[in-house]
């Protein structure tokens, strides 16, 4: 950007929330982050733009009506969205035998705002600017909201284990799958300057 050259609103919203990294703004709900971010910018807030309560569904700004275009600065709206991520890992002997095992977690946003702090990656995930959200609670935390299922993905490898049976150390081959499957709504929102 040349010097002198005023920022666009989106660019006010995630310099202004990059900024606040790590600190909780107002009540610590991700709502707060929104309507301050918006609010700074000089942007109309979900409270200027539509009704507002505990389980409304805000609106913040011009619907964008395909997520792949959403840029940094955006906000997303977000109502049942759940990831879940199942790992199975299979461990083949040298005489054949096998051992898996299986991991499944969850990340659950249930009625939730995020601030778009990234491009869409091929995977359709985003990096986001949150607070209240896990890990870190109620301060503004740098995250990875997946939009929407990602392909089974596998990789092989060796390594070192115990047969189960003999409990001897050998060399085993390992397949690692991993599948993403994402539900719930996002409504993807482009800030409207006052």
């Amino acid at each position: 950007m040349s010097q002198g050259a005023s920022l666009t609103t989106n660019q006010k919203v995630v310099v202004w929330v990059r900024g606040k990294l790590g600190h909780k703004i107002g009540r610590g709900e991700c709502w707060d982050l929104g309507e301050q971010a918006l609010k700074q910018a000089g942007a109309n807030t979900s409270n200027d733009l539509g009704p507002v309560g505990d389980d409304t569904d805000y609106i913040w700004g011009d619907p964008i009506s395909d997520i792949s275009k959403i840029e940094p600065g955006d906000i997303l709206q977000i109502r049942d969205h759940l990831v879940t991520t199942k790992t199975m890992i299979e461990y083949v002997f040298k005489d054949g035998s096998t051992e898996t095992e299986t991991n499944e977690r969850t990340a659950k946003r249930g009625h939730h705002t995020a601030i778009v702090n990234g491009k869409l990656d091929a995977n359709g995930g985003v990096r986001t600017l949150e607070q209240h959200v896990r890990p870190g609670g109620d301060i503004v935390q740098n995250m990875y909201l997946p939009t929407r299922d990602v392909p089974e993905t596998v990789t092989k490898s060796t390594e070192q284990r115990k047969h189960p049976r003999t409990k001897q150390l050998e060399r085993v081959s390992v397949t690692k799958t991993v599948t993403v499957t994402v539900t719930g709504t996002i409504w993807p929102y482009h800030p409207k300057a006052k």
